[in-house]
Protein backbone atom coordinates (compact mmCIF):
# COMPACT_ATOMS: atom_id res chain seq x y z
CA UNK A 1 0.00 0.00 0.00
CA UNK A 2 2.76 2.38 0.83
CA UNK A 3 4.26 1.77 -2.28
CA UNK A 4 1.49 2.37 -4.29
CA UNK A 5 1.12 6.26 -2.61
CA UNK A 6 4.77 6.73 -2.85
CA UNK A 7 7.22 7.75 -6.20
CA UNK A 8 9.92 6.39 -4.17
CA UNK A 9 10.83 6.56 -0.31
CA UNK A 10 13.26 9.54 -0.68
CA UNK A 11 10.18 11.76 -1.72
CA UNK A 12 9.11 11.15 1.85
CA UNK A 13 12.29 12.43 3.32
CA UNK A 14 12.92 14.94 1.03
CA UNK A 15 9.39 16.40 1.88
CA UNK A 16 10.18 16.18 5.71
CA UNK A 17 13.44 18.20 5.31
CA UNK A 18 11.69 21.14 3.02
CA UNK A 19 8.79 20.73 5.40
CA UNK A 20 10.91 21.11 9.00
CA UNK A 21 13.07 23.78 7.54
CA UNK A 22 10.94 25.54 5.92
CA UNK A 23 13.23 26.14 2.89
CA UNK A 24 14.20 24.53 -0.31
CA UNK A 25 17.54 25.84 -0.48
CA UNK A 26 18.19 24.80 3.21
CA UNK A 27 16.83 21.25 2.63
CA UNK A 28 19.58 20.91 -0.37
CA UNK A 29 22.28 22.02 2.05
CA UNK A 30 21.33 19.71 4.25
CA UNK A 31 20.89 16.62 1.93
CA UNK A 32 23.97 17.72 0.00
CA UNK A 33 22.02 18.19 -2.91
CA UNK A 34 21.52 21.22 -5.61
CA UNK A 35 17.99 23.10 -5.18
CA UNK A 36 16.55 22.26 -8.52
CA UNK A 37 16.76 18.64 -7.79
CA UNK A 38 14.88 19.52 -4.41
CA UNK A 39 12.51 21.68 -6.64
CA UNK A 40 12.06 18.59 -8.97
CA UNK A 41 11.44 15.96 -6.22
CA UNK A 42 8.73 17.67 -4.64
CA UNK A 43 6.76 18.87 -7.53
CA UNK A 44 7.20 14.82 -8.62
CA UNK A 45 6.15 13.99 -5.07
CA UNK A 46 3.06 16.54 -5.58
CA UNK A 47 2.39 15.36 -9.08
CA UNK A 48 2.18 11.86 -8.04
CA UNK A 49 -0.21 12.76 -4.92
CA UNK A 50 -2.76 14.67 -6.90
CA UNK A 51 -2.42 18.08 -4.69
CA UNK A 52 -0.22 20.38 -3.57
CA UNK A 53 2.03 19.78 -0.20
CA UNK A 54 3.43 23.66 -0.40
CA UNK A 55 2.25 26.65 -1.41
CA UNK A 56 5.26 28.90 -3.15
CA UNK A 57 5.70 32.69 -3.36
CA UNK A 58 9.26 33.16 -4.76
CA UNK A 59 11.34 31.91 -2.26
CA UNK A 60 9.21 31.74 0.01
CA UNK A 61 7.42 28.75 0.98
CA UNK A 62 3.98 28.03 2.99
CA UNK A 63 2.95 24.28 3.70
CA UNK A 64 -0.75 23.80 2.86
CA UNK A 65 -3.79 22.16 4.80
CA UNK A 66 -2.58 18.49 3.49
CA UNK A 67 1.25 19.67 3.72
CA UNK A 68 0.53 20.57 7.09
CA UNK A 69 -1.18 16.81 7.81
CA UNK A 70 1.53 14.88 6.26
CA UNK A 71 4.47 16.58 8.02
CA UNK A 72 2.55 15.72 11.07
CA UNK A 73 2.25 12.07 10.64
CA UNK A 74 6.21 12.16 8.69
CA UNK A 75 7.67 13.91 12.27
CA UNK A 76 6.01 11.74 14.40
CA UNK A 77 7.20 8.51 12.38
CA UNK A 78 10.26 9.42 12.05
CA UNK A 79 11.33 10.63 15.76
CA UNK A 80 9.42 7.23 16.75
CA UNK A 81 12.39 5.38 14.50
CA UNK A 82 15.05 7.83 15.38
CA UNK A 83 14.21 7.29 19.19
CA UNK A 84 13.80 3.75 18.17
CA UNK A 85 16.96 3.23 16.73
CA UNK A 86 18.81 5.17 19.44
CA UNK A 87 17.33 2.69 22.14
CA UNK A 88 18.57 -0.51 19.77
CA UNK A 89 21.79 1.27 19.65
CA UNK A 90 22.29 1.99 23.43
CA UNK A 91 21.20 -1.23 24.48
CA UNK A 92 23.63 -2.93 22.17
CA UNK A 93 26.44 -0.69 23.49
CA UNK A 94 25.73 -2.46 27.09
CA UNK A 95 25.46 -5.86 25.91
CA UNK A 96 28.50 -7.76 27.77
CA UNK A 97 30.46 -10.24 25.64
CA UNK A 98 31.29 -13.33 27.44
CA UNK A 99 33.27 -16.29 26.32
CA UNK A 100 33.34 -19.83 27.47
CA UNK A 101 35.58 -22.09 26.93
CA UNK A 102 34.21 -25.95 27.33
CA UNK A 103 34.08 -29.73 25.80
CA UNK A 104 31.99 -29.77 23.24
CA UNK A 105 30.39 -32.55 25.37
CA UNK A 106 29.55 -29.83 28.22
CA UNK A 107 28.10 -27.34 25.74
CA UNK A 108 25.86 -29.87 24.03
CA UNK A 109 25.06 -31.54 26.38
CA UNK A 110 25.28 -29.16 29.90
CA UNK A 111 24.80 -25.54 28.63
CA UNK A 112 22.62 -25.95 25.98
CA UNK A 113 20.08 -27.41 28.02
CA UNK A 114 19.69 -24.74 30.58
CA UNK A 115 20.46 -21.55 27.50
CA UNK A 116 16.86 -19.71 28.65
CA UNK A 117 17.88 -19.79 32.42
CA UNK A 118 21.01 -18.42 31.05
CA UNK A 119 19.12 -15.74 29.31
CA UNK A 120 16.52 -14.96 31.81
CA UNK A 121 19.44 -14.46 34.68
CA UNK A 122 21.66 -12.48 32.16
CA UNK A 123 19.36 -11.00 29.29
CA UNK A 124 22.27 -8.51 28.40
CA UNK A 125 25.66 -10.92 27.80
CA UNK A 126 26.35 -12.32 24.72
CA UNK A 127 27.80 -15.70 24.44
CA UNK A 128 30.50 -16.87 22.69
CA UNK A 129 31.65 -20.16 23.14
CA UNK A 130 35.14 -22.03 22.13
CA UNK A 131 35.49 -25.56 22.57
CA UNK A 132 38.76 -27.60 23.58
CA UNK A 133 39.28 -31.03 22.63
CA UNK A 134 41.86 -31.76 25.04
CA UNK A 135 43.22 -30.57 28.48
CA UNK A 136 45.43 -27.69 27.04
CA UNK A 137 45.42 -24.23 28.35
CA UNK A 138 45.80 -22.49 24.37
CA UNK A 139 42.59 -21.31 24.58
CA UNK A 140 43.02 -19.28 28.15
CA UNK A 141 44.03 -16.19 25.99
CA UNK A 142 41.69 -13.95 25.66
CA UNK A 143 38.86 -16.19 26.98
CA UNK A 144 36.63 -14.88 29.98
CA UNK A 145 36.06 -18.35 31.73
CA UNK A 146 37.16 -21.77 30.74
CA UNK A 147 35.83 -25.59 32.44
CA UNK A 148 38.71 -28.01 32.18
CA UNK A 149 39.82 -30.89 34.08
CA UNK A 150 42.25 -30.51 36.32
CA UNK A 151 43.68 -27.32 35.37
CA UNK A 152 47.52 -26.03 33.65
CA UNK A 153 50.16 -25.06 36.07
CA UNK A 154 50.05 -21.12 35.28
CA UNK A 155 50.76 -18.95 38.26
CA UNK A 156 48.57 -16.32 35.91
CA UNK A 157 45.34 -18.29 36.49
CA UNK A 158 42.45 -17.62 38.99
CA UNK A 159 40.83 -21.06 39.46
CA UNK A 160 37.50 -22.51 40.97
CA UNK A 161 36.28 -25.60 42.04
CA UNK A 162 33.57 -26.77 39.56
CA UNK A 163 33.14 -30.74 39.81
CA UNK A 164 34.76 -33.27 41.19
CA UNK A 165 35.73 -36.38 37.94
CA UNK A 166 32.86 -38.82 38.40
CA UNK A 167 32.34 -41.49 35.97
CA UNK A 168 29.40 -43.87 35.61
CA UNK A 169 27.58 -46.44 33.12
CA UNK A 170 25.22 -45.36 31.22
CA UNK A 171 22.37 -46.40 28.80
CA UNK A 172 18.62 -45.73 27.81
CA UNK A 173 16.00 -46.79 29.67
CA UNK A 174 14.76 -48.55 26.76
CA UNK A 175 17.94 -50.85 26.14
CA UNK A 176 17.41 -52.00 29.73
CA UNK A 177 14.00 -53.12 29.44
CA UNK A 178 15.17 -54.61 26.04
CA UNK A 179 18.28 -56.40 27.39
CA UNK A 180 18.00 -56.12 31.18
CA UNK A 181 20.81 -54.99 33.73
CA UNK A 182 24.09 -57.10 33.64
CA UNK A 183 23.09 -58.31 37.14
CA UNK A 184 19.60 -59.75 35.18
CA UNK A 185 20.56 -59.92 31.57
CA UNK A 186 17.36 -60.88 28.93
CA UNK A 187 17.54 -64.36 28.33
CA UNK A 188 18.90 -64.59 24.84
CA UNK A 189 20.47 -60.81 24.71
CA UNK A 190 24.08 -59.96 24.29
CA UNK A 191 25.14 -56.51 25.70
CA UNK A 192 26.89 -53.90 23.72
CA UNK A 193 29.43 -51.72 24.98
CA UNK A 194 29.94 -47.83 23.32
CA UNK A 195 33.57 -47.24 23.37
CA UNK A 196 35.83 -44.49 22.58
CA UNK A 197 38.78 -45.56 20.31
CA UNK A 198 40.81 -42.88 22.24
CA UNK A 199 39.49 -42.51 25.84
CA UNK A 200 41.71 -42.08 28.57
CA UNK A 201 39.46 -44.49 30.57
CA UNK A 202 39.00 -47.67 29.45
CA UNK A 203 35.35 -49.81 30.27
CA UNK A 204 37.50 -52.33 31.49
CA UNK A 205 39.03 -49.82 34.09
CA UNK A 206 35.67 -48.93 35.00
CA UNK A 207 35.03 -52.66 35.48
CA UNK A 208 37.64 -53.20 37.64
CA UNK A 209 37.34 -50.06 39.97
CA UNK A 210 33.41 -51.17 40.50
CA UNK A 211 34.73 -54.93 41.18
CA UNK A 212 32.52 -55.85 38.42
CA UNK A 213 33.94 -58.90 36.39
CA UNK A 214 34.03 -58.06 32.54
CA UNK A 215 31.68 -58.87 30.23
CA UNK A 216 31.72 -62.29 28.26
CA UNK A 217 32.28 -61.81 24.79
CA UNK A 218 30.01 -58.02 24.70
CA UNK A 219 29.19 -57.24 21.21
CA UNK A 220 31.66 -53.79 20.74
CA UNK A 221 30.64 -50.54 19.22
CA UNK A 222 33.28 -47.85 18.58
CA UNK A 223 33.47 -44.32 18.26
CA UNK A 224 36.14 -40.90 17.66
CA UNK A 225 33.95 -38.23 18.63
CA UNK A 226 32.49 -38.83 22.43
CA UNK A 227 29.59 -36.80 21.31
CA UNK A 228 28.70 -40.00 19.41
CA UNK A 229 28.73 -42.03 21.95
CA UNK A 230 26.70 -40.06 23.96
CA UNK A 231 24.07 -40.08 20.97
CA UNK A 232 24.57 -43.81 21.09
CA UNK A 233 23.41 -44.30 24.24
CA UNK A 234 20.71 -41.96 24.27
CA UNK A 235 19.65 -43.93 21.08
CA UNK A 236 19.43 -47.53 23.20
CA UNK A 237 22.17 -49.11 21.12
CA UNK A 238 24.45 -49.88 24.52
CA UNK A 239 26.29 -49.03 27.44
CA UNK A 240 28.55 -45.95 27.70
CA UNK A 241 30.95 -44.79 29.93
CA UNK A 242 29.82 -40.66 30.70
CA UNK A 243 31.41 -38.26 32.76
CA UNK A 244 28.54 -37.34 35.32
CA UNK A 245 29.44 -33.82 35.29
CA UNK A 246 29.19 -33.43 31.27
CA UNK A 247 25.82 -35.63 31.36
CA UNK A 248 24.63 -34.94 34.35
CA UNK A 249 20.79 -33.24 32.86
CA UNK A 250 20.62 -36.02 30.66
CA UNK A 251 20.33 -38.11 33.71
CA UNK A 252 18.74 -35.47 35.53
CA UNK A 253 15.99 -35.80 32.48
CA UNK A 254 15.93 -39.62 32.41
CA UNK A 255 17.07 -39.61 28.74
CA UNK A 256 20.38 -42.19 30.44
CA UNK A 257 20.12 -44.25 33.35
CA UNK A 258 22.98 -45.74 35.39
CA UNK A 259 23.47 -49.61 34.61
CA UNK A 260 25.35 -49.54 37.86
CA UNK A 261 24.67 -47.83 41.24
CA UNK A 262 28.71 -47.42 41.46
CA UNK A 263 30.40 -44.31 40.95
CA UNK A 264 34.07 -43.96 40.10
CA UNK A 265 35.77 -41.11 41.44
CA UNK A 266 38.92 -40.74 39.65
CA UNK A 267 40.72 -38.18 41.61
CA UNK A 268 40.51 -34.86 39.43
CA UNK A 269 38.35 -32.42 39.18
CA UNK A 270 37.32 -29.94 36.98
CA UNK A 271 37.98 -26.53 37.82
CA UNK A 272 36.89 -22.69 36.36
CA UNK A 273 39.56 -20.71 35.39
CA UNK A 274 40.21 -17.00 34.28
CA UNK A 275 43.45 -15.20 34.11
CA UNK A 276 44.24 -12.83 36.84
CA UNK A 277 46.72 -10.26 34.83
CA UNK A 278 42.80 -8.46 34.07
CA UNK A 279 40.53 -7.51 36.77
CA UNK A 280 37.30 -9.91 36.11
CA UNK A 281 34.25 -8.10 35.33
CA UNK A 282 31.56 -8.20 37.26
CA UNK A 283 29.20 -9.91 34.59
CA UNK A 284 31.97 -12.67 34.14
CA UNK A 285 31.88 -13.22 37.93
CA UNK A 286 28.08 -13.50 38.71
CA UNK A 287 28.01 -16.01 35.49
CA UNK A 288 31.10 -17.94 36.94
CA UNK A 289 28.87 -18.15 40.76
CA UNK A 290 25.79 -19.23 38.20
CA UNK A 291 27.79 -21.82 36.35
CA UNK A 292 29.00 -23.35 39.95
CA UNK A 293 25.72 -22.99 41.49
CA UNK A 294 24.14 -25.29 38.41
CA UNK A 295 26.75 -27.59 38.70
CA UNK A 296 25.68 -28.25 42.90
CA UNK A 297 21.92 -28.54 42.01
CA UNK A 298 23.02 -31.18 39.48
CA UNK A 299 24.57 -33.29 41.83
CA UNK A 300 22.09 -33.23 44.61
CA UNK A 301 20.05 -34.26 41.94
CA UNK A 302 21.76 -37.39 40.50
CA UNK A 303 22.21 -38.24 43.54
CA UNK A 304 18.93 -38.44 44.56
CA UNK A 305 18.18 -40.04 41.50
CA UNK A 306 20.70 -43.02 42.22
CA UNK A 307 18.94 -43.99 45.49
CA UNK A 308 15.76 -43.80 43.65
CA UNK A 309 16.70 -46.14 40.46
CA UNK A 310 18.68 -48.83 42.57
CA UNK A 311 15.75 -51.64 41.87
CA UNK A 312 16.22 -50.48 38.48
CA UNK A 313 20.08 -50.80 38.03
CA UNK A 314 19.64 -53.90 40.06
CA UNK A 315 16.59 -56.27 38.57
CA UNK A 316 15.58 -53.66 35.32
CA UNK A 317 12.43 -53.18 36.80
CA UNK A 318 10.90 -50.07 37.52
CA UNK A 319 9.61 -49.04 41.03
Amino acid sequence: MLRRKLPSPNALFTFEVVARLGSFSKAAQELNVTQPAISRAIAGFEEHLGYKLFIRHGRWIQLTGNGRRLYRATSTAFKTVIDALQEIGLQEENRDNVTISMSSNAVNHWFIPRLKAFKNNFPSVNLDFQMYSDDGDDLIQGIDLCIRLSYPKDKNLHRWAFADERIMALCSLGYIQEFGTLENPRKGRTHTLIESENSSYSMGEFFHAIGQKPLKKPKILKFSDNSNIIQAAIGGQGIALAWVPETSRLVIEGQLVPIFPQVVKTGRRYHILASNLTPMRPVVENIRDWLIGEMRSDHRKVTSMMRANAKLMRTGVLK
